[in-house]
């Protein structure tokens, strides 16, 4: 069995190892494609049989039973371990096929030799042939069905490289095929810098796939941790319904089964398949799973998983230090949970610290490779840049500008006159105007929480702090409500927040009051646990958004219920604690939350097939057809790199100045030599931003020829434009000066510089101008009150602006170029005009020329008036000095209101800086109106400045 195993691993790695060409995997059919598609799906169980492997004889290494124990803990150890394996060989510049192939066949040996691929094998045949339960149970034949069905779209999944998944095309296959190219994770400033690259850097188990196989091997490794993740769910489940009497064994058993099933449809939808964020969301599980053990095991037992458990630990901060966090978070919930919290706490403490370690190592080889401890948060570790080595790599500036496109900076400018009190102007307004159904909901909640937590005795001090618990709960849920909008039931404010208390008291009744039986105690907490870790997760590594939160707000709905069932029906079983036992059986509560379990998963299955239909992936996986046949995502036009690839010389760099997502995966060596095309994060290319990007178009022209780029692509019909696009060479006039057409193909207007082509066609500078036009005046999203679009950021980090001419009208509508100037507090310009947003509003004009005299501006406005808001009242300062007020009443539209500026403002080198305090900034929304959540002021259509003339 050894020796056959070690000739499957030898077989699968030799042909990942030896892939066809990237144009025939996407385009062509064939044989090769085929085994090729089988192999990658072959690569998955070999993971698994590797990481069991390991973790046997890690737990062998400590005399751990590995026989009678469970297989995820074997797995969790193992995949640790195969991970840190990974992160050395990189680090060492050893990933390549040898290597990595020797791994895996030396694994795939060993865990024959040890008994691991038996045992797993005999346990997958007992839970198939449903031994665990009674044959003739059709319901447990159905889920169990379910569950290996959607393990076989998983593997299809897995094979073709979900390519509809453009996340991961753009930017893994290209990050993975960089790790390969180069043996490891060591690159040197010849080499371009990938920002993914540096982000990925400690997964090790990606790293060692990407020496077996292409980069599309990292669904390949997302596949093994999706079902993983599922296992440990059911295992997690089971452990905290264990002491559930035995009527109810079978029970909770298929709840365990309808969660895994609910998993395995829906989180390669909720999690972008193919990237490292389903090793962690494994991981977190899991170590929560093992310091629930080792809070309430003996001493002896803790002591050996302990051990057993630190390389995970020491793994999940080498993947990326902020995980370090997490590890804090799940320490503490088991200690919170444990029988005898300062026991366990001086249990788990070793843990904590091997994670500590971890987290340090990762930081600081960071600082060693790149000069910055970590790429986020950016602000908290500039002070530490070693700036010699950082600048080998990238720039500061280029640093901003990534992590303003991220949202991940504050956007208040303190030279816009902006403070952050002032800015909280907005909030205060929305509390003053809901105080009624703040103050009734917070009472709600708190009600709810003093009838769960009253004891049959006297009340302790135990259940005032979980009545604190409960309270702060519900406000926070309430606060988040702020921020959300839950699409289905915020019908009103009112239906809204009543949703979120629903949600807070739902929690608590089903969790917080049973605190004190040690039969829920694990379970109570680590569902809170679980349900705070996957919520931080989203919100810390999604770009902070509780938008991102609700689209995954399936996958932790229906853990929350099913776990939550479990709880429940272990309360429901002990006869006089809340019905007798006899009425469980009658019950329909248990129908129907299995049935809410089954619908969320098909709910995920059906727009999951329709994306990625079984037919194209199981024809792609048996080379029938190529992969990029059949796709459904409007961005994944492979097609496109071969049009690039006839129209630019092959040894030429060619910079994208739109479509950064829509092209990426064009980039690294996939379908286009290697570096061919320059990416925003190339190193090179990065030192040099504020001269290639963000300086006047005699300089940015100078900077490009001098870095060898001399072809440049616009996608047709795509406005995605980042901080070249929006330079200086290629703004209306500049543009048609500068530039030549090379060439024009059915996807890209292809351009080079004057004398290197055709004079550019009328219809290509106006069609270019159009999209320019709408990525600034429109296209972007509102963070603190100011609308963040790629000029936006630009303007932010003082790239050179269009001056303005006197006299000129500057245009408010969507049509026009008022997004050029306006700072802060402007909302996207529509049809008519552009909004004011918030409390404090900021234009900055700089001029073409100084003007010593007397200016006068004239804007064309509107305010923003209802009943509820018959007065609104606007300051106006220009350069710090107040130079008007205007107070508005209800039933006003549209009129000119004109100010004389004092002489002397003309000559501030900044320009005119206009700023705009408005009253009673408040939402609609808050107003119980409707769902505008916009705080606006008032609108402005356009904008004339001019001298005035003196005798």
């Amino acid at each position: 069995m050894a020796g056959a195993a070690a000739v499957f691993a030898l077989t699968v790695t030799l042909v990942l190892a030896n892939p066809p060409d990237a144009g025939a995997l996407l385009f062509d059919a064939g044989w090769r494609n085929g085994v090729f598609g089988l192999a990658m799906v072959a690569l998955v169980p070999l993971i698994l049989t590797v990481q069991i492997g390991i973790g046997t004889a890690w737990a062998r290494r400590f005399g751990y039973d590995a026989k009678s124990s469970e297989l995820w803990f074997l797995w969790l150890c193992g995949s640790a371990w195969l991970s840190l394996i990974g992160v050395v060989l990189a680090v060492a510049g050893l990933i390549n096929p040898w290597v990595g192939g020797a791994i895996l066949v030396l694994g795939a040996g060993y865990a024959a030799v040890s008994g691991a691929v038996t045992d797993a094998a005999q346990r997958l045949l007992r839970w198939a042939r449903l031994a665990d339960v009674s044959a003739d149970r059709s319901a447990f034949a159905a889920i169990r069905l379910g569950i290996v069905l959607a393990l076989v779209f998983i593997g299809m999944r897995a094979a073709t490289g979900e390519l509809n998944d453009t996340d991961v095309v753009q930017f893994y296959w290209g990050w993975l095929n960089e790790v390969r190219h180069l043996g490891g994770v060591k690159l040197s400033p010849d080499f371009p810098l990938i920002q993914d690259f540096t982000a990925g850097r400690g997964n090790g188990t990606y790293l060692l796939a990407a020496g077996v196989a292409p980069g599309l091997v990292s669904h390949v490794v997302s596949a093994a941790y999706c079902i993983m993740f599922a296992m440990l769910l059911r295992a997690f489940i089971l452990q905290i319904a264990a002491d559930v009497p035995e009527p109810f064994r079978r029970l909770s058993i298929l709840v365990a089964e309808v969660a895994s099933l609910a998993t395995l449809w829906m989180l390669p939808g909720a999690v972008a398949f193919g990237k490292y964020h389903l090793q962690f969301a494994a991981w977190a599980l899991g170590f929560l799973l093992v310091c629930l053990h080792i809070s309430s095991r003996d001493d002896n037992a803790a002591r050996r998983e302990r051990l057993l458990v630190l390389p995970l630990a020491f793994a999940i901060p080498i993947g990326l230090a902020q995980f370090e966090a997490f590890i804090a978070l799940l320490v503490v919930v088991a200690v919170a949970v444990a029988p005898h919290p300062w026991l366990s706490a001086r249990r788990l403490l070793p843990i904590l610290l091997a994670g500590c370690v971890g987290a340090g190592i990762s930081l600081f080889g960071n600082w060693l490779f790149l000069g910055i401890p970590d790429l986020n948060p950016f602000p908290l570790f500039e002070r530490f840049i070693n700036g010699s080595r950082f600048d080998l790599w990238t720039s500061r500036l280029q640093q901003h500008y990534i992590n303003y496109v991220n949202g991940g900076v504050l956007t208040l400018n303190s030279d816009d006159g902006v403070s952050t009190l002032r800015e909280l102007r907005t909030l205060i307004n929305e509390l003053r105007n809901n105080w009624l159904p703040i103050s009734l909901g917070f009472a709600g909640v708190v009600a709810a929480v003093m009838i769960a937590s009253v004891p049959i005795g006297w009340r302790s001090l135990r259940h005032g702090l979980f009545l604190l618990l409960g309270a702060i709960l519900g406000y926070g849920l309430y606060r988040g409500s702020l921020y959300i909008t839950l699409s289905d039931l915020a019908l009103s404010p009112t239906a809204n927040r009543a949703a979120l208390y629903g949600v807070a008291t739902v929690i608590y009744l089903l969790a917080i009051r049973a605190l004190g039986r040690p039969a829920s105690s694990s379970y109570l907490l680590g569902l809170l646990g679980y349900w705070l870790v996957c919520t931080v997760f989203i919100l810390a590594f999604h770009s902070g958004s509780m938008e991102r939160l609700m689209r995954h707000v399936d996958a932790i709905g229906v853990s929350l219920v099913l776990l939550a069932m479990v709880c429940v029906m272990g309360r429901l079983a002990r006869p006089g604690l809340f019905l007798p036992s006899a009425s469980v059986n009658a019950s329909a509560g248990v129908p129907v939350l299995l049935a809410i379990g089954i619908a969320f998963s098909l709910r995920a299955a059906v727009p999951t097939a329709a994306v990625d239909p079984p037919r194209h992936l199981l024809a792609s996986t048996l080379g029938l057809q190529g992969r990029a046949h059949g796709l459904t995502h409007p961005m994944a036009q492979f097609g496109r790199c071969d049009e690039i690839a006839r129209s630019v010389p092959a040894s030429a760099r060619v910079l994208f100045l739109n479509a950064y997502t829509a092209m990426a995966y064009c980039n690294n060596a996939v379908l286009l030599p290697r570096a061919m095309v320059v990416t925003p994060h190339e190193s090179d290319f990065a030192r040099e931003l504020a001269t290639s990007s963000f300086a006047d178009a005699d300089t940015v022209e100078r900077s490009l020829r001098r870095l060898n780029i001399n072809y440049f692509l616009f996608l047709k019909h795509d406005f995605e434009f980042w901080a070249s696009g929006l330079s200086a060479p290629f703004r209306p006039g500049e543009f048609e000066r500068r530039f030549d057409l090379l060439a024009e193909t059915p996807s890209f207007y292809v351009l080079t510089w004057r004398g290197g082509g055709k004079p550019m066609p009328g219809e290509a500078v106006t069609a270019i101008s159009e999209l320019r036009r709408f990525a600034i005046q429109q296209a972007g999203f509102m963070l603190q009150n100011e609308f963040i679009g790629q000029w936006r950021i630009m303007a932010n980090l003082r790239a050179d602006r269009p001056k303005y001419q006197f006299g000129t009208q500057l245009d408010f509508s969507a049509k026009g170029w008022s997004a050029l100037y306006a700072d802060h507090g402007w909302y996207a310009a529509e049809p008519h005009g552009t909004w004011s947003i918030g409390p404090y509003a900021v234009l900055t004009l700089p001029l073409a020329r100084p003007e010593a005299g007397p200016m006068r501006l004239t804007m064309d406005l509107m305010p923003f008036q209802i009943p509820q808001l018959p007065t609104r009242t606007v300051r106006v300062k220009a350069n710090g000095v107040d130079v008007a007020t205007w107070n508005f009443k209800l039933g006003e539209d549209y009129h000119e209101r004109s100010i004389d500026l004092p002489p002397g403002i003309g000559l501030d080198p900044r320009g005119v800086v206009l700023t705009f305090d408005i009253s009673d900034s408040v939402s609609q929304y808050a107003l119980g109106l409707n769902r505008d959540w916009r705080p606006v002021g008032f609108s402005v259509r356009s904008l004339v400045l001019e001298p005035i003339a003196t005798n």
